[in-house]
């Protein structure tokens, strides 16, 4: 067995801050505390678009171009469900893709929402009022996509850390995953590159995108 650098720190930090934005959004909802719940659309939206362009900027397993499958992989995948990549696998892709664009549209129409009585989106005075009230409708019905997208995002990693036997929460939280180098063709086996160039360009990246958002959304 050798230990490979799959996900770079940027991406571990994204997927964790994520992970705890969209909770924390889920709870304020659930809780009525609408500027909690703001807080967290705002920051999920920023996550999201610093995971789209990270998707292509990127190290290796972290761009889209090395996970987003194709349909005769997607096929394959189906047709004998072997694990032939070291990140994820032509499902886990889809859901990927899924939970930004789900996300996505969340958290932007969250922008455009008004409820007229505690909570106004900073992007709404430029809409409509049909408009807004569409808005309104998008952001309404399309939380249960969010719910049902966290939903088997679970659901599927206990299916892999308990029947399938394959660690996907240590690489995700520590970088590396350990190969067998008798199974994985020489070939495959493609490193992520997380050296201070990596983390640097990431950090300017988010914070270009936290300025971006502060002055152009919220002022």
């Amino acid at each position: 067995m050798e230990k490979i650098r799959l996900w770079d720190l940027p991406t571990r930090l994204f997927h964790w801050f994520f992970a705890a934005a969209i909770l924390g959004a889920i709870i304020t909802d659930l809780l009525d505390q609408i500027t909690w719940h703001s807080y967290c659309g705002y920051t999920a939206l920023v996550l999201v678009v610093f995971r789209i362009i990270w998707g292509f900027i990127g190290p290796h397993h972290a761009r889209f171009s090395s996970f987003v499958p194709s349909l005769s992989n997607l096929k394959a995948f189906f047709k004998d469900q072997r694990e032939s990549v070291l990140g994820h696998n032509p499902l886990g892709a889809l859901s990927v893709i899924a939970m930004l664009l789900i996300v996505l549209v969340q958290a932007s129409s969250g922008l455009f929402t008004d409820d007229e009585i505690s909570f106004q989106g900073p992007l709404s005075k430029f809409l409509s009022e049909d408009m807004v009230k569409f808005m309104n409708q998008i952001h309404g019905a399309n939380h249960l996509l969010v719910y049902g997208i966290v939903a088997l995002h679970l659901i599927a990693i206990f299916y892999y850390q308990k029947i399938k036997k394959n660690n996907l929460i240590g690489p995700m939280v520590y970088g590396d995953k350990e190969i067998d180098l008798k199974k994985q063709p020489v070939d495959q086996i493609k490193v992520s590159k997380d050296d201070v160039k990596i983390r640097v360009l990431a950090g300017v990246l988010l914070m270009l995108l936290i300025v971006l958002f502060k002055y152009v959304v919220l002022t």
